[in-house]
């Protein structure tokens, strides 16, 4: 298949290829500070703590007799919530120390990914288990069908977040192959990458806010008389949340893709300082 790179360096076309790196040496004295560290995430982190680590284990201590398949069930669904805290802060991008010779976290939200995923599965199933067929559904049946409504959505999220990654894998694989005709076909792939990534971003994103967040704000109102009224209101506050907390990854995506093309950026911050 024809290639648009040639392995000869004389014969690469200079306009296709990405501007010099900025070699400033202020920045990199510069410490990284992920722009996924913003109010959003701590929000949503702040409730995942209240939950797990404030309110669960009073709520086991007061039970009287435990099954012990809610102890698998809790470990799944603490791994995948702890998980979602991790990943949504330090994405494969993020560098931990100064500049561009910081360490990146890539490694480490590739590989607790992966293995909150399949915990997730078991704390679904086991929490499905223990709703329909150990426990009375019955005794609340709005709140078994809610969270096991919620449960299924978080299969979904984990699914379509996971085939969204290795879309994206596999794009960069034959773009790094130099497996394409011409530039157009190679700005099409490029286009094609951006949009799984964002897709992978917002499903994960929403895994956090969303189908772990939900179970957790169904926690906080339940004792409140009439609390379960404010519900839409409180599932907006979380989309607003989840919209927050993807759209700086998401800006850093197109950002990082016209830069690469020579295309000027415009940030709010250049358009201030203007």
């Amino acid at each position: 298949r024809h290639t648009m790179f040639a392995d000869n360096e004389n014969n690469h076309d200079e306009r296709f290829l990405p501007p010099p790196a900025n070699n400033n040496n202020d920045d990199n004295k510069k410490y990284n500070i992920p722009p996924t560290l913003n109010i959003s995430w701590f929000m949503a982190t702040t409730l995942c703590i209240w939950f797990l680590f404030i309110h669960a284990p009073f709520v086991l201590i007061a039970q009287q007799k435990i099954d012990p398949l809610l102890y698998i069930h809790l470990f799944g669904a603490y791994s995948i919530y702890l998980t979602c805290v991790h990943n949504t802060l330090l994405t494969p991008s993020t560098k931990f120390g100064c500049g561009e010779k910081g360490t990146t976290a890539r490694p480490f939200h590739i590989w607790i990914g992966r293995v909150g995923l399949i915990l997730g599965v078991i704390g679904f199933i086991t929490g499905f288990i223990l709703t329909w067929f150990v426990l009375e559904p019955l005794n609340d049946l709005g709140f078994s069908i809610g969270i096991s409504f919620g449960g299924i959505i978080q299969m979904i999220l984990q699914y379509n977040g996971y085939r969204a990654i290795k879309h994206f894998q596999n794009i960069k694989a034959q773009i790094e192959a130099s497996d394409y005709n011409n530039q157009e076909e190679l700005f099409a792939l490029q286009e094609e990458q951006d949009k799984h990534l964002s897709h992978h971003i917002l499903c994960m994103i929403n895994l956090f806010v969303f189908a772990c967040g939900v179970p957790a704000l169904i926690r906080v109102m339940a004792p409140i008389k009439g609390g379960f009224g404010w519900l839409p209101i409180f599932i907006g506050v979380l989309y607003v949340i989840a919209h927050y907390m993807s759209k700086p990854l998401v800006q850093k995506i197109k950002t990082k893709r016209d830069r690469e093309r020579g295309v000027v950026v415009v940030t709010e911050e250049s358009e201030l300082r203007s």
